[in-house]
Formats: structure tokens, C-alpha cells, sequence
């Protein structure tokens, strides 16, 4: 019989939305085929594993979501606003496409290390990524001037950039844990008035 042919990214894009929603374990091969729309022999002869299409959907989304942060902060007007865009656009990022108790799906690198980060090395260089594209951004966003127009020194761009990638993350993670939107809200005035 011969094996449906498909486009890379449209399945690829499938398998994240899965993953992201259900995490690695909890999402079955079955789920899975059916969120990529895929039969099983296209899948192994084109993916080979569960472990492999996680893997490429991890990628995928650290390209995406570099991507969508880029554009974001392509025309702020000071670092300020450069970084608000940046936690703002991660929060709308980590939001829930569907239904679910919170709301809140979370960040994808963040849910991925609280499932598989502790036992999993392969996982951790790939997590190591995701959190250098969201550095690398907020770098960025803080190598603007401020509004006053003073710059940072590297010091304080490499120790903020830390300190915003460490607080979104934990941020979101409360978010999908409950946390009220008020204190959502508070935590990001917050993180905010930490670099101004």
C-alpha cells in the first residue's frame, strides 16, 4: 500500500499543539496521529519514534517562538517597552488554545522540564536551547536605552536577562497552577519595575 503523503511542517505542527497541550507521557500514539493527520506506517517511516517527533516539536517551537518575540520587539521605542512586549507576548503565547481548568497551557520549555527534565539529559541540552532563545531576547530587548536614553552595561543585561527569563518562567508555571489573573497582572508590573 502506498504511504500518504504529507508536508513536514503542517504535521510537525500538529505534534506540538499535542504535546504542548498534553505533554510527552500523556499523549498517545493514537492522539498523536490523529492531531498530526498521519497514518501509523507514515509516521514511523517518516518520524521513526514518539521520542523523535518530541524532540523535532521541541525545535519547532523554539523557532517559532524566537521568531514571534523578534517581531515584537523589532520597533519598540525604548527598552522599556521592548521588554514588556516580550513578557506580554509570552504570556498571550502561553495562554490555552483550549479548554482546560486554568486556561493556561503554559510555556512549552517549562512544562517539558517539570515532566521530563530531572531524568532525561537528551531533554535538558534541548530545554538549554529554548531557554537561550528567550535569553538571547530579552538581551536584546534590554540593550536598548531606556526611555532617558541611559544604557545598561553587559553585566546588568546578562543578570537581567537571567532574571526575566527565571521569573516568566516561574510565572507561567504559577499561572497554570491557578494563580489569580490580579496576581498575574502584579507579578508582571513587578518584573517590569525590577528593570526600569
Amino acid at each position: 500500500m502506498r504511504n500518504k503523503t504529507f508536508a513536514p511542517d503542517e504535521v510537525m505542527l500538529g505534534a506540538l499543539s499535542a504535546f504542548w497541550q498534553r505533554g510527552f507521557e500523556s499523549t498517545n500514539i493514537p492522539e498523536l496521529l490523529d492531531s498530526m493527520g498521519v497514518g501509523r506506517a507514515s509516521f514511523y517511516n517518516a518520524f521513526g519514534s514518539k521520542r523523535e517527533v518530541f524532540l523535532r516539536a521541541l525545535n519547532l517551537y523554539f523557532e517559532t517562538v524566537d521568531r514571534h518575540l523578534a517581531g515584537l520587539i523589532a520597533d519598540a521605542s525604548n527598552s522599556g517597552c521592548a521588554v514588556a512586549s516580550l513578557i506580554d507576548g509570552i504570556l498571550d503565547v502561553a495562554k490555552s488554545a483550549e479548554s482546560n481548568a486554568t486556561g493556561w497551557r503554559g510555556c512549552l520549555i517549562g512544562n517539558t522540564a517539570l515532566e521530563l527534565g530531572a531524568n532525561d539529559r537528551e531533554i535538558v541540552d534541548h530545554l538549554r536551547i529554548g531557554v537561550e532563545v528567550l535569553r538571547t531576547q530579552f538581551r536584546k530587548a534590554l540593550s536598548s536605552p531606556s526611555a532617558d536614553g541611559t544604557k545598561r552595561s553587559n553585566a546588568e543585561i546578562e543578570r537581567s536577562s537571567l532574571h526575566l527569563v527565571v521569573s516568566v518562567q516561574g510565572l507561567l508555571v504559577l499561572a497554570k497552577s491557578g494563580l489569580s489573573d490580579a496576581d498575574i497582572k502584579s507579578a508582571r508590573e513587578a518584573m517590569l519595575a525590577a528593570i526600569i
